[in-house]
C-alpha cells in the first residue's frame, strides 16, 4: 500500500488513527479426513490493553499453572482447567471483548461452493483459512484505523517440510490489505509468524505471556466448534459450547434486544472460498 502524505496539526500532531496490535491464531477441526468443518480463530488485542487482559486471564487461574486446552478438557466440570476455561469465556464476553476482537473463519467442506481442487495439499487449505480469519478481523474490526501494526502469533506444531505457513501469513495479509482501498495500511514488522508453545509449563520464558493468549484463543475457537458441531460428550465442553451458542443467538437479535450492546463485534462467521 502506498503511503499517503500526512499533514500535521499546528501542534505537530498527526490526525491519523493508528494502533499496534497482537494477533493470536488457533484452529479446530482440521482433521480433513473426518471433520466437516474447519475453523480458524483469530484474537486481536491492542498492545495498549495487553497487560490488562493478561492480568485478567492470570487472575482467573487462581494459582493453577497447567495448560488450558479445549481438546484436553475432561468431564469434570469442577476441575481446575474447566473452571479456568469457563471463567475465560465469561471474561471475554463481559470485559475483554470491549477492546479486543475475535473472528472465526469456518470452512464447510461439504458445501457445493467449496472448491477442494483449489487446494492440492491439506496445508494449503489450512494456511489460506488461517489467513482469511486474520484478514477478516482487519477489514471488519480495524477499519476505523488509518494504519495498524500487527504482530502475529500462532501455536507451534509439527508441519510438513514444504509448509510455508510462517512466511505465507504475513506476506499474504500485507498483499491483500495493500490491494483493498477500504483496508487500513497494514504494517507487519516480522517476516514470519511467531510460533508459541501452547503449554505454560513448557513455553520459553520470553513467550510465556503470549502463551496465555494462545490458550485463550484455543478455548474460544474450541467452544465455537462445539457450538457448531455439537459432537462432544464431556459436560464441560457441552457447557462451553452452549455458552458460545447463546452469544451467537444474541448477535442475531436486534441491537436493542441484545444482552451486550457490542455483541455484534464479538464473533464473525465467514464462509468464503476465494
Amino acid at each position: 500500500m502506498t503511503t499517503k502524505p500526512i499533514q500535521l496539526s499546528v501542534f505537530g500532531v498527526s490526525p491519523e488513527k493508528t494502533e499496534t496490535l497482537n494477533v493470536y491464531h488457533d484452529e479446530s477441526g482440521t482433521d480433513l479426513a473426518h471433520a466437516r468443518f474447519q475453523l480458524h480463530g483469530s484474537l486481536i488485542v491492542p498492545v495498549s490493553k495487553f497487560q490488562s487482559a493478561l492480568q485478567l486471564l492470570r487472575s482467573a487461574r487462581n494459582g493453577y499453572d497447567g495448560q488450558i486446552h479445549f481438546v484436553k478438557l475432561r468431564d469434570n466440570t469442577k476441575s481446575p482447567a474447566a473452571i479456568v476455561a469457563t471463567k475465560w469465556l465469561d471474561l471475554f464476553f463481559n470485559e475483554i471483548s470491549n477492546y479486543s476482537f475475535y473472528k472465526c473463519m469456518i470452512v464447510d467442506m461439504h458445501s457445493p461452493n467449496f472448491n477442494k481442487a483449489k487446494f492440492s495439499t491439506p496445508h494449503l487449505l489450512y494456511n489460506h483459512s488461517a489467513m482469511l480469519s486474520v484478514y477478516s478481523g482487519i477489514t471488519w474490526s480495524l477499519k476505523k484505523y488509518d494504519t495498524v501494526t500487527l504482530f502475529v502469533y500462532s501455536e507451534a506444531m509439527t508441519r510438513a517440510s514444504n509448509d510455508n505457513f510462517e512466511e505465507y501469513l504475513p506476506q499474504e495479509l500485507a498483499r491483500r490489505a495493500g490491494n483493498n482501498k477500504k483496508c487500513p495500511q497494514v504494517i507487519i514488522p516480522r517476516e514470519k509468524v511467531t510460533l508459541v508453545t501452547g503449554d505454560p509449563r513448557k513455553v520459553e520464558p520470553s513467550l510465556a505471556e503470549h502463551c496465555e493468549f494462545i490458550q485463550f484463543t484455543d478455548i474460544l475457537t474450541g467452544a465455537v466448534s462445539q457450538a457448531i458441531n455439537a459432537n462432544a460428550s464431556q459436560q464441560i465442553k457441552i457447557d462451553l459450547g452452549n455458552l458460545v451458542a447463546n452469544w451467537i443467538g444474541d448477535t442475531r437479535m436486534p441491537p436493542w434486544l441484545q444482552k451486550k450492546s457490542a455483541s455484534s463485534q464479538i464473533l464473525g462467521f465467514l464462509l468464503r472460498w476465494k
